[in-house]
C-alpha cells in the first residue's frame, strides 16, 4: 500500500491557476459554498493566508488553508481561545479547509501537510496558536487532530448548518510560542488574591518604614 512516504508528489502554495480546480474541490469536499472573492485571496494574499498543496503533475491532489489573524482584528470568540496578557501584537492561525482527494486518502497526506504547515508557523514567534472547528460527529477527524497535538477548547451547538439541519462542532486548539489558554475562573481568583496580597504587603512595609523613620526623628528630638 502506497503511503505519504513512498507516493510522488511535491508540496507548493496554491497559485492562481489552482482557482478552477480548488472550486471543485471544494463544492465536492465541503458543504460551505465559496465567494469567488476567496480563491482569488487564498492563491494571492499571502500574508494574510497561508497554504500548502500536495500535487501530482499539477493536479491537487491534497491541500490545506490557512488565514492569519491579527489579533485586534479577531472576534470576542477568538479572543477568548488566548490569555489576554498574551494578546498584544498577537497572531492566531485559522485551519479553515484540509481535504484530499478520496484515492489518495489513508495515505498520510493530510498529516504531512499539517505538519508542514505547523512547521512552518513555528518559524513566526507572533504565532500563539492555531485552531480549527470539526463536527462533533467526525470521530475520524477528532482523532486525527488529537494525534497531532491539538486540544479540544470547546464545544459549540449548532455551529454549522448542513442542507438545513444543524450540526455540533468541537474547536481544537495547538498553542505555540508559550501562547496559553485564558485562566479558569480559579486561576483568576487566585490572581487576584496575590494581587491583593502584594499590594498589602508593599503597603504595610511603606508603614513600616514610615513609622520606623519617625521613630527615629522622635528620639533624636527627645536626645537632643
Amino acid at each position: 500500500m502506497l503511503s505519504a512516504a513512498t507516493l510522488e508528489y511535491k508540496l507548493r502554495p496554491l497559485i492562481p491557476d489552482d482557482v478552477k480546480q480548488l472550486k471543485v474541490l471544494h463544492s465536492q469536499w465541503f458543504p460551505v459554498e465559496y465567494p469567488n472573492s476567496w480563491y482569488d485571496d487564498i492563491t494571492s494574499d499571502t500574508e494574510r493566508y497561508m497554504t500548502l498543496a500536495a500535487v501530482q503533475d499539477e493536479t491537487i491532489i491534497g491541500l490545506v488553508v490557512t488565514e492569519l489573524r491579527q489579533s485586534k482584528s479577531c472576534s470576542p470568540d477568538e479572543i477568548a481561545l488566548l490569555d489576554r496578557a498574551q494578546l498584544r501584537d498577537s497572531i492566531l492561525t485559522y485551519i479553515m479547509t484540509l481535504g484530499v482527494r478520496p484515492q489518495f486518502r489513508r495515505m498520510g497526506i493530510a498529516t504531512v501537510l499539517v505538519k508542514e504547515i505547523l512547521s512552518r508557523l513555528k518559524t513566526l514567534p507572533e504565532v500563539k496558536g492555531v485552531y480549527l472547528h470539526v463536527l462533533a460527529s467526525n470521530k475520524h477527524a477528532i482523532k486525527f487532530y488529537e494525534s497531532l497535538g491539538f486540544g479540544c477548547c470547546e464545544f459549540i451547538p449548532h455551529y454549522y448548518s448542513i442542507m438545513g439541519h444543524f450540526q455540533n462542532a468541537y474547536c481544537y486548539m495547538l498553542y505555540m510560542h508559550d501562547g496559553q489558554p485564558p485562566p479558569s475562573p480559579m486561576q483568576v481568583i487566585i490572581r487576584s488574591l496575590r494581587s491583593v496580597f502584594s499590594y498589602l504587603y508593599t503597603f504595610w512595609i511603606y508603614v513600616y518604614m514610615a513609622t520606623k523613620s519617625k521613630i527615629r526623628q522622635h528620639r533624636t528630638i527627645s536626645t537632643g
